[in-house]
């Protein structure tokens, strides 16, 4: 753990999440208050909901004509068409029609028709994501791309670029659950996907690592002994409806375990240890039934919370 006695926290709302960026020592504050100015341009950036930002000016012209964009949001573009590839498309940034067909229903507690959701799911597919020079295009008007699954990390680790660079030892940076540490080893929680968002079950203690969560926690109804949650899976067009209640991924980089996260839902357990395992990243799984499975990698870092404790 870290041994400073100090801890000077900035938090903020960006990236349609509360962040918060922790140091150690009077000398980082600066440091962290230019990381935070970073995370706000790459919100004005990326932010799907904005409909100013570059990502939503390319959904406004899909089909029409190519959209000229900084190098943050073409560089992360080409990034997720390659993770999408790398995948075989279980990660896939054009999944937002059909995800924000499921959103609405979910909303609304009923069942998208069929014929809506063949519609949405006929708009995803990241190879029709177009780019020339500096330029992006989506290739058919409906389609729509959103970078929630990936800009978390992305921004995380900038904050962790900017902090190295300006030579902060220890740091915390948590972006929405998506955490990255600096220095000395810290124990993070990890989510108990059948409880309340920020009830952790268990630690992970990391040193240097990126620590990304995804579950079934956040939104969701059931019918007919079936449940619909938000995390949708690009290639059927319907919820994930994998053994996973919750996954933790734990590796080197917070964007690639972001965009890892998304896609080893749709896997069993020995279908995304193996993904995993390609990209050297660990993980702790949550199933349905309430098991929890840990690689190999983690199990000496890796601790249940005892019940009452705080």
């Amino acid at each position: 753990m870290v041994r400073t006695k100090q801890k000077i926290q900035t938090v903020f709302f960006a990236l349609g999440t509360v962040c918060g960026i922790t140091v150690y020592t009077e000398e980082d504050k600066a440091a962290a208050g230019e990381a935070k100015a970073r995370v706000f341009e790459l919100h004005q950036k990326l932010n799907a909901y904005d409909e100013n930002s570059e990502i939503s000016r390319i959904n406004q012209n899909a089909g029409l004509r190519f959209t000229a964009v900084s190098n943050d949001t073409l560089s992360i573009i080409r990034r997720s068409a390659a993770f999408s590839e790398q995948t075989n498309g279980l990660f896939d940034i054009t999944s937002t029609p059909v995800s924000q067909l499921w959103k609405d229903h979910i909303k609304a507690q009923i069942l998208p028709l069929e014929y809506e959701r063949r519609k949405a799911a006929a708009l995803v597919n990241h190879r029709d994501i177009l780019i020339d020079g500096d330029a992006v295009m989506l290739k058919r008007r409906g389609q729509k791309i959103d970078l929630g699954a990936i800009a978390k990390g992305h921004a995380a680790d900038e904050v962790r670029r900017i902090l190295s660079a300006r030579g902060a030892k220890n740091a915390l940076i948590n972006l929405g659950g998506t955490v990255v540490t600096i220095g000395e080893a810290q124990a993070v929680g990890i989510q108990n996907p059948f409880e309340k968002t920020g009830t952790a079950f268990a630690t992970v203690s990391v040193r240097n690592k990126a620590v990304v969560s995804s579950g079934l926690y956040e939104q969701g109804f059931t019918q007919d002994g079936r449940t619909y949650h938000h995390i949708i899976d690009p290639k059927t067009g319907f919820p994930s409806d994998s053994e996973l209640a919750g996954i933790t991924l734990v590796g080197k980089n917070a964007e690639l375990s972001d965009a890892l996260s998304t896609a080893a839902f749709m896997l069993s357990v020995s279908e995304a240890t193996e993904l995993l395992r390609r990209f050297s990243t660990e993980a702790v799984f949550i199933t349905k039934d309430g098991s929890v499975y840990i690689t190999e990698g983690l199990k000496n870092n890796f601790a249940f919370i005892e019940k009452g404790a705080k």
